[in-house]
């Protein structure tokens, strides 16, 4: 299980790079550039939670643990996407 939520905290960090290096380059659409930066901060929030919740499996039950993980993911998600998509377009001059 450590090693999934590894592999996700990983996976976050090649969203990143691929969100910075395409908006460097001007390739993106400011809502595909909100759609990658929501994605890379809610993997990596998620990855850290869940390893809270596994580590501490012993006290609640496992799948309450997990669906509040997820949920709060999903709503920390929705409102970075909604907050990014609202910036005003950058000005290239």
């Amino acid at each position: 299980m450590l090693t999934s939520l590894m592999l996700a905290g990983g996976m976050s960090i090649v969203s990143a790079t691929t969100a910075l290096w395409m908006q460097g380059r001007r390739m993106l659409h400011q809502r595909v550039f909100a759609l990658l930066v929501s994605f890379t901060v809610t993997l990596m929030l998620f990855s850290l939670i869940a390893w809270a919740a596994a580590a501490t499996a012993a006290i609640a039950p496992l799948s309450l643990t997990w669906v509040l993980v997820g949920t709060l993911a999903l709503l920390f998600a929705l409102r970075l996407y909604r907050e990014l998509r609202a910036l005003p377009a950058m000005d290239s001059r």
